[in-house]
């Protein structure tokens, strides 16, 4: 069948019109590879430089660190909104000129600020911090030259703060950025320059669960590095806050403890919950203010702390070490009992004030004397020659031995570093200081009284009396109690571990516990400074002699006597008498602790028969006995 004539006209149109396309479409693409061409080869350098004048920067979005609080809720540590300026990696910047322009600016040293530029530069995120804490004056000079300042920023940070200033400092620790020593152990963990990390105390310990994770955040910059607009592809992420640490300090018990050090030149009390090793109180004065040392001190200001003769970053509750004086005379006595040295109830001595051993006088430190005293009268008259002779009987070796298995001469495991683990000097150490046998074997009548050569913490002696008062058993102290996220959830809770028994008789135990109750609630006793209306108090008195000036004095507690709650040990340096400055200090933790409302105000004076004389209304008079603890040779 053929095709008629209309129907070829109308292929042929088809054909011309795919041909017309075809010639189009050739066309185009001729233009697009001579543009294309044109672009690269004749314009390309152009649009090469054009494409860089804009880029892209990352910057770390600093996560706020958790909180700190006591074992009530109270907030120790916080942090505040604070304004900082940042340096950023910054292409073309030139760096000498910026760093003339914001020493001035800034009244910083210009090396220093030099050398923050250089660190911007070697950032992957280039967010190194210049000034932390800057003022409303250096930020709006800052703004004023922004122009002449390219990849310097003004940014809003979380600073760490400590609302009451000093307290607790040497429990809570200090924060300051991360120096060049610590970033090489802690890159590996995710830290870069610029990171504020612990530097002492639990803020040091449990800096990982405190820390939070950093978020980023990415900008695009012109060529003269302003800020133009986020970068929405870059791999954001949102700051995670980090955990709130929840210690075991009580705060109005800590605050008690230091108001009561601030009288004095410098001292310590450590508190522990003794079922549980819980540290209630841990104080060391003087200290520093930690919100002063959060944002750096110069190199003068730093000097000036470390070379201060009182010393106020040593934390003399776990570092310092003292004669343990007086208190020491309950594991003398423990000794004696366990070694059928002494009975307790019949031996008996007869202290004239002095004991002569050898060519040696050793004198008591009431130089009258006890008269007639039995272990219990020695213990609560702290009678010196009782212990002279019970040392002697027992010997160094023993002495020592028992002394050591009483967790003495080693670190208790506090959870914060730079705990020492005091001194226990037995025959071998006597022997390594002063050669084989050429030591005095008098040394030992220091020793049953707590002088010599005999060194413990604060918290050693908080820590053997809290075993003494829960039935031998100590329990690691520590100041973690619970972890919880930034949102208060717990996730994580600190488990009591015992960590030895003492190694006494539980009779034994139970007439130390008694004799200590009556050093504070009998007549006679040498505490009567730490009694608390309403309730039993135990203790023991002490008055270390020191070398390098005035005697320091002790004084170790707990309380209440039938159901202890806490036990705690008070260290004032200097102070003399352990019964007159260190008990009112034990008194006033114990009663902050245990909720203790101030006592009832004094009855009034009144005259009698209109002379000078005055009693005290409703109160019998009671004349004589012993003064409350007076220094002497050896002594308490």
């Amino acid at each position: 069948m053929g095709i008629s004539g209309n129907g070829l006209q109308g292929l042929d149109s088809v054909r011309l019109r795919s041909k017309a396309l075809r010639l189009a479409a050739i066309a185009l693409s001729l233009i697009i590879v001579v543009r294309l061409g044109w672009l690269q080869l004749a314009r390309g350098a152009f649009y090469e430089d054009l494409s860089t004048d804009n880029y892209v920067q990352g910057f770390i979005v600093r996560a706020p660190r958790g909180l700190i609080l006591d074992r009530s809720g109270e907030i120790l540590a916080d942090n505040r909104a604070a304004l900082s300026v940042t340096l950023n990696r910054t292409r073309g910047r030139d760096d000498e000129a910026t760093a003339d322009l914001l020493a001035e600016l800034l009244d910083l040293d210009r090396a220093f600020v030099a050398d923050k530029l250089l660190e911007a530069r070697t950032s992957y995120y280039g967010s190194i911090v210049l000034l932390d804490d800057a003022d409303f004056e250096q930020v709006s000079r800052v703004e004023e030259h922004r122009s002449e300042l390219p990849g310097v920023k003004v940014s809003v940070t979380a600073v760490r703060r400590y609302p009451e200033g000093a307290l607790g400092t040497h429990a809570l620790g200090y924060v300051s950025e991360v120096s060049d020593v610590e970033l090489r152990s802690m890159e590996p963990l995710g830290y870069s320059q610029g990171d504020i990390v612990g530097k002492t105390g639990v803020e040091k310990r449990y800096e990982l669960l405190m820390r939070g994770r950093d978020g980023a955040e990415y900008w695009v910059f012109d060529a003269s590095g302003r800020e133009l607009y986020p970068f929405p592809p870059g791999p954001a992420r949102e700051a995670r806050p980090g955990n709130n640490l929840v210690l075991t300090i009580d705060g109005p018990a800590q605050r008690a403890a230091e108001a009561a050090l601030a009288e004095f030149e410098a001292g310590s009390v450590v508190a522990i919950e003794p079922t549980t090793g819980e540290v209630l109180v841990l104080a060391s004065h003087p200290s520093p203010d930690p919100n002063s040392l959060v944002s750096g001190v110069s190199s003068e200001e730093w000097s000036e702390l470390v070379g201060s003769p009182r010393h106020p970053l040593l934390n003399r509750a776990v570092q310092a070490t003292y004669p343990p004086g007086s208190p020491f005379k309950l594991f003398t006595a423990a000794a004696g009992i366990e070694e059928n040295e002494v009975a307790p109830r019949r031996e008996r001595v007869n202290c004239k004030g002095a004991y002569k051993y050898g060519i040696r006088t050793f004198r008591c430190w009431r130089p009258e004397g006890h008269g007639i005293a039995d272990l219990m009268k020695g213990i609560v008259e702290s009678c010196d020659v009782f212990f002279y002779q019970l040392g002697a009987r027992l010997g160094v070796a023993t002495l020592m031995d028992w002394t050591e298995k009483s967790g003495l001469g080693r670190k208790t495991g506090i959870d914060i570093s730079g705990e020492t683990g005091g001194n226990v000097p037995t025959p071998a150490w006597y022997d390594r200081r002063y050669g084989r046998r050429k030591w005095s074997k008098g040394v030992v009548l220091n020793l049953a009284i707590g002088q010599g050569e005999l060194l413990v913490t604060p918290l050693q002696a908080a820590y053997v009396t809290a075993g003494i008062v829960n039935g031998g058993r100590m329990h690691t102290p520590h100041l973690f109690k619970s972890v919880e996220t930034y949102s208060g959830r717990v996730i994580g809770t600190a488990r009591p571990a015992a960590s030895q028994e003492l190694p006494y008789r539980a009779s034994t135990i139970a007439f130390i516990r008694r004799a200590m109750v009556n050093v504070v609630e009998a007549p006679n006793g040498t505490g009567k400074q730490a009694r608390v209306p309403g309730i039993e108090v135990g203790g023991k008195t002490g008055t270390a002699q020191n070398p390098h000036g005035e005697d320091h004095a002790w004084f170790v507690s707990f309380a209440p006597a039938d159901d202890p709650k806490i036990a705690l040990a008070v260290l004032v340096e200097n102070a003399g008498s352990g019964g007159a400055n260190a008990a009112p200090i034990a008194r006033e933790v114990i009663r902050a602790y245990l909720r203790i409302e101030d006592p009832e105000p004094e009855p009034e004076l009144l005259p009698v028969g209109g002379g000078d004389e005055t009693i005290t209304a409703g109160e019998d008079a009671t004349f004589g006995g012993a003064p409350d603890d007076v220094v002497g040779e050896g002594g308490d």
